[in-house]
């Protein structure tokens, strides 16, 4: 091990990092713990973990080559398969991109191991858990320790992927812990929606008597009541009291109808802290369907793209041997995801075509259908001139 021994024995054993959680409390109720582990049951935290993590994962990936003349051209090799179908022995594709996805949101990190052979090749990329990694710099130089395994990795060797860097420049920042508070009031509230219509969550009405009635009369008059006009089988039915008894309606008050009114409100600070659009977690009250289509390309371009680009210069700076640095590279195809709709397609594939920069076997490809025979040909049309060449066609 040589140098990385020596930084075990510099360093004293850290002590094993704890899952992150603060205390939040609002003016009414429990004390809410507000985690990474905590914070996914608030559904809107877990709505939008899912939808970015789900999004990345499912897009197509691959290794790429850029040729002399420009051209850009899909590698085939050990290492495109571990990038684009199993890249270790326990998981697929789409369950290894997740879990990046997931420790970046949770806590702002995300650690891969390379596992390579003697000659430097990529045998398998091995998550880790972030919980169990330290992160160590020495002689301008970082390091990474596992407690779990109690073994140290230089950087070449551990996929790093954060989500917005902290101010030590190395550790990325988890946006469960720098919003804490927004998530902590969602909880809370969501927590006080659900007391709320729990059996009822409020006197739906009272009985009122003026005559003095004892313990066992209340009990009675109570179950009595509950068990005919408290279920829905009872609903709508008259109510007949005996003993000089007031039945009395209690509505809703203006103050809890607003705090119910506010669990929107959650969900769109959710929305801002992960920078997605309230549509996309199925809050469509400012949404119409001229801008849906707008605002799913926003969503491409503002919520997925920074997470795409740095897991992409991430593992194209690490997989490759350095004179392959640039020339080799991973590349995520979103293309799937801009598509507009159906009309919008087939003008752009028009002017495409008939304006010679793309070929119909080109066009078919993109639409996820086989080639034709004479497809890669490209056309342009020849019924354009200038304005004095106009009537002398036939002229010598």
């Amino acid at each position: 091990m040589g140098i990385l021994q020596s930084i075990q024995n510099i360093f004293s054993r850290p002590q094993k990092k704890e899952q992150r959680s603060v205390n939040y409390q609002l003016p009414f109720g429990p004390t809410t713990q507000v985690s990474p582990t905590t914070a996914l049951t608030f559904s809107a935290v877990w709505a939008a973990m899912r939808l970015l993590s789900e999004s990345v994962s499912t897009l197509p990936v691959g290794v790429f080559r850029k040729e002399n003349n420009g051209d850009r051209v899909e590698v085939d090799s050990d290492l495109s398969f571990l990038v684009k179908y199993q890249p270790n022995s326990y998981q697929n594709k789409i369950t290894f991109y997740e879990k990046i996805m997931m420790d970046m949101l949770s806590d702002g990190n995300s650690y891969v191991q390379i596992v390579r052979n003697r000659n430097g090749r990529v045998l398998e990329l091995i998550p880790l858990n972030y919980v169990n990694v330290d992160t160590y710099v020495l002689d301008n130089k970082l390091y990474y320790r596992v407690d779990k395994s109690g073994e140290t990795y230089d950087s070449e060797n551990i996929l790093h992927f954060k989500l917005i860097t902290g101010p030590d420049g190395i550790s990325g920042l988890s946006p469960i812990q720098q919003c804490k508070n927004a998530i902590g009031w969602g909880m809370d509230v969501q927590e006080y929606s659900s007391t709320f219509f729990k059996n009822g969550g409020k006197l739906s009405g009272i009985l009122e008597s003026d005559r003095a009635l004892s313990e066992q009369a209340i009990d009675r008059l109570r179950n009595s009541f509950n068990k005919n006009y408290g279920t829905l089988n009872g609903s709508n039915q008259t109510a007949v009291l005996e003993e000089g008894l007031k039945y009395k309606s209690i509505s809703v008050t203006p103050d809890q109808a607003q705090f119910l009114a506010s669990r929107e409100f959650s969900v769109q600070e959710v929305c801002r802290i992960f920078s997605i659009k309230p549509h996309m977690l199925a809050d469509l009250s400012k949404s119409s369907f001229n801008n849906i289509e707008m605002q799913n390309q926003e969503y491409v371009t503002y919520s997925l793209m920074p997470f795409i680009s740095k897991i992409e210069l991430e593992m194209s700076l690490k997989l490759f041997r350095r004179n392959a640095i640039g020339r080799e590279y991973i590349k995520f195809n979103v293309n799937g995801l801009l598509r507009g709709n159906v009309k919008d397609r087939a003008d752009y594939y028009k002017t495409a075509i008939t304006n010679g920069w793309m070929s119909i076997n080109e066009v078919r490809q993109k639409e996820d259908l086989n080639k034709i025979d004479s497809g890669d040909e490209n056309y342009l049309q020849m019924n354009m001139t200038t304005i004095n060449k106009i009537g002398t066609d036939g002229e010598d």
